[in-house]
């Protein structure tokens, strides 16, 4: 199949910038960079993995997951027609799975970046996610072409030892150390790593705000027409939520383990978790632990959803416990955006939109005991404190990860090329 095919020019006039995520869905996300670069006179065109939001292939399905395979290359999803519909731009599905170590997929990869950069000629290519970032500004430098990269978290690079982390680190200097690439982080922690390992040039470099939040798309005053089956809140009840892949790393466990601690204290407390869950992959928490949770009244677990507000609307505090180095997760920055407390780990890129006891507080990573605590406290505030509390993660949010300073910085360097 020629993916080439599939993805016509639609303004040939313009000058082209070629947009790359691990999935459709991570790209229609950022529609407001998209739209923002049309609007500088560029075309776009989109290219990632369809089939799931995360670009992650999963080992098996659950019924509640709400959740496609990865590695569906060469057909559509939602995510991708509405990226041709909505942002009126050309879509190629690439054969990409965002979790994959196959050297011979990733080859596959990276041959395929490079047919599609010769063929097409951008005038820049921004990337999002590790095999993007990696595979796709190599091909950009060895094509002469401008790329600016996204490293949206470290995740699991950070913990590679031996000649896992000599192979990965390679690849990273290979990719970033050509003066063709731009690398943006999203938290210091991260650029000081790189810069710590030579993964990169500093002056090539700048940390922006993660991926920035739409404050006016999500708002304190957001109503949803639709009925989720999520309860509203009785009188004295205090609702907290998880939201994210439930990964152990990301805290899901230490998430419900606390849960049924504070519960044991204050039974009407409520615990909501949305995000996948994948039984047959051990970086997941064990099936056993989510089952005995959900069967016990712990916490309820709603599956997979593609629209986060209303239960951001119907939660109290979202808690993210997470120390999977993450860039800035997007939850918390969508979470203070609406107006809501938050409770994070005290780790790179979870600790930068909490200001601990302003607008929620910080609690030590991987100690459930501790996450309880601070559970606890926000329980026993007074309600004035909650709702002061609110507005500090909205003027947070406005201040601090409004998603047009991010818009800025790109539209910056983009700019120049015209």
């Amino acid at each position: 199949m020629d993916i080439l095919k599939t993805a016509p020019r639609r303004f040939p006039d313009k000058p082209l910038v070629i947009i790359t995520a691990n999935s459709s869905w991570n790209i229609y996300s950022r529609r407001k960079l998209i739209q923002s670069i049309q609007n500088e006179g560029f075309e776009t065109i989109c290219m990632g993995a369809t089939g799931s939001m995360t670009g992650v292939k999963r080992t098996g399905r659950e019924e509640n997951s709400g959740s496609g395979t990865a590695g569906t290359y060469g057909k559509e999803d939602k995510y991708s027609r509405l990226i041709q519909q909505d942002l009126n731009s050309s879509f190629i599905s690439l054969p990409m799975e965002g979790d994959g170590t196959n050297p011979v997929k990733d080859m596959r990869l990276l041959l395929t970046f490079i047919k599609i950069y010769k063929k097409l000629k951008p005038a820049a290519v921004l990337h999002f996610n590790n095999k993007p970032d990696i595979y796709g500004s190599l091909a950009a430098s060895l094509c002469s072409i401008p790329s600016f990269n996204n490293i949206t978290g470290l995740g699991v690079v950070a913990e590679k030892k031996g000649l896992t982390a000599k192979i990965v680190y390679t690849m990273y200097k290979a990719a970033f150390l050509s003066k063709k690439a731009f690398v943006f982080f999203q938290n210091n922690s991260d650029r000081d790593f790189f810069m710590l390992k030579s993964l990169c040039r500093a002056e090539k470099t700048e940390v922006i705000p993660g991926s920035g939040v739409d404050v006016d798309f999500f708002r304190p005053d957001f109503h949803d027409l639709e009925d989720k089956g999520i309860p509203r809140n009785e009188k004295n009840e205090t609702r907290f939520l998880f939201s994210g892949r439930l990964l152990i790393s990301k805290g899901c466990g230490d998430f419900l383990e606390a849960a049924a601690t504070v519960k044991a204290e204050y039974p009407s407390a409520c615990f909501d978790l949305i995000g996948e869950h994948d039984a047959g992959n051990p970086i997941y928490i064990p099936a056993e632990q989510l089952e005995t949770a959900v069967k016990t009244g712990t916490a309820t677990w709603h599956g997979l959803t593609d629209n986060v507000r209303p239960f951001i609307k119907k939660a109290d505090c979202v808690v993210l416990p997470s120390y999977y180095r993450e860039g800035v997760p997007r939850v918390l920055l969508e979470a203070a955006a609406m107006g809501r407390a938050l409770i994070a780990a005290d780790c790179p890129g979870t600790r930068e939109p909490v200001e601990n006891c302003v607008n929620g507080y910080l609690c030590r990573p991987a100690d459930p005991r501790n996450l309880a605590e601070k559970m606890k406290a926000y329980i026993s505030l007074p309600e004035t404190e909650k709702k002061r509390m609110g507005e500090a993660s909205r003027k947070i949010a406005e201040t601090r990860f409004s998603d047009t300073i991010v818009v800025e910085a790109y539209l910056k360097h983009l700019r120049g090329l015209l």
